[in-house]
């Protein structure tokens, strides 16, 4: 059964990821086939994300089941990844491209550096994955969602139940009306669906290994952008990274605990992955040449990062717009900048359904 799990977690939050964002990986040939691969699974993952924001949403206002939830779900990812398929075929020389690369991981300049660099990383996200893991952190917002997911995947309904009664609930209770715009508990409930791994499972022992890898991917990814594709100065950036998370506990609210005790809720991916996925975003966007597609993911990740939490709501138009300020100041672009400013549209219309509704 553990293994069974275990190639259903993969295949949910590995696989399937690394194979969507072939929609938005990085083309240029000199691209690092780990740089390409930590593209993938990130980029991939908040597509995903956006995807399910934008079926979740009208279904739980129209108190539809979870199983139409999870078929839609299917059927876009499906249309998708034939779409990738397709343009794969089509577009032979990326694929040659990428398998070129894989050589490229290992041109790095022998360094014993790198190798001691290398090790040390791998120990320390080993030990920052297999806590969370093995022993079990959980709080009070953590029941309510655990609660939702239970209720959403016996009963096949999306936010019906109060976690607490049982009772019916109504949209003008609070927390529950925020559920609306930001659905991650249904997200969990359509995954736990699939794989038919109980909610509880689910969150606590499968999503902390791959969420928290995730998160590193997106640190390694800053980290070579940030330090000019310099491998062995990289591998120092994340090890300054973990030192910071493994003793970074001083409060419930630092991004330490946010991503060690309790990453499978969704204001901590938000503040873990997104926000630093989208900060990687800017710094590519940023170039004078640069690739057009990741101006257009910003849209994708303002999407996204609504299904997790008000936070995301909130937070990603706040960079967004902070971002467009420095880069007219910069480039003098007005047309660029408008179009940043054009990916705030989303949040703003999530922010503005809740206040409405």
């Amino acid at each position: 059964m553990i293994f069974k799990n275990v190639i259903n977690m993969t295949v949910l939050f590995f696989i399937m990821p690394i194979w969507i964002g072939n929609l938005w990986g990085d083309s240029q040939k000199d691209t690092n086939v780990l740089v390409k691969l930590c593209q993938l699974w990130s980029a991939g993952f908040v597509t995903i994300l956006a995807v399910a924001q934008i079926i979740l949403v009208p279904l739980v206002a129209l108190q539809k089941s979870l199983t139409m939830a999870v078929i839609l779900w299917k059927v876009i990812l499906g249309i998708l990844s034939v779409f990738i398929f397709l343009r794969l075929i089509i577009q032979k020389n990326k694929i040659v491209s990428f398998q070129n690369e894989k050589k490229s991981i290992c041109n790095v300049e022998k360094n014993k550096w790198i190798v001691i660099y290398g090790l040390l990383v791998g120990v320390m996200i080993f030990i920052q994955v297999y806590v969370p893991v093995k022993y079990e952190h959980g709080d009070d917002d953590d029941s309510r969602f655990i609660a939702e997911e239970v209720s959403a995947v016996v009963h096949d309904t999306m936010y019906i139940d109060d976690p607490i009664t049982a009772s019916e609930m109504y949209w003008d209770l609070g927390e529950v009306k925020k559920d609306l715009t930001s659905p991650w508990a249904m997200y969990v409930a359509m995954c736990s669906k699939i794989s038919g791994i109980a909610p509880a499972v689910l969150s606590h022992t499968y999503l902390p290994f791959y969420l928290i890898l995730m998160c590193y991917a997106v640190y390694f990814l800053i980290g070579y952008e940030l330090m000019k594709k310099n491998i062995e100065k990289t591998l120092v950036f994340l090890i300054i990274i973990s030192v910071l998370n493994i003793w970074g506990y001083t409060s419930t609210h630092t991004l330490a605990s946010m991503l060690l005790l309790r990453i499978w809720q969704g204001k901590a991916i938000c503040a873990s992955f997104i926000l630093p996925f989208l900060f990687y975003v800017m710094c590519k966007i940023m170039y004078q040449n640069y690739e057009k597609k990741w101006l257009i993911f910003l849209y994708v990740i303002s999407i996204g990062a609504s299904l997790l939490s008000g936070v995301g709501i909130i937070t990603v138009p706040v960079m967004i717009l902070l971002y467009a300020v420095v880069d007219y100041i910069y480039h003098r672009k007005i047309k660029k900048s408008i179009l940043v400013l054009g990916s705030m549209l989303p949040s703003i219309l999530y922010l503005s359904y809740y206040l409405v509704r």
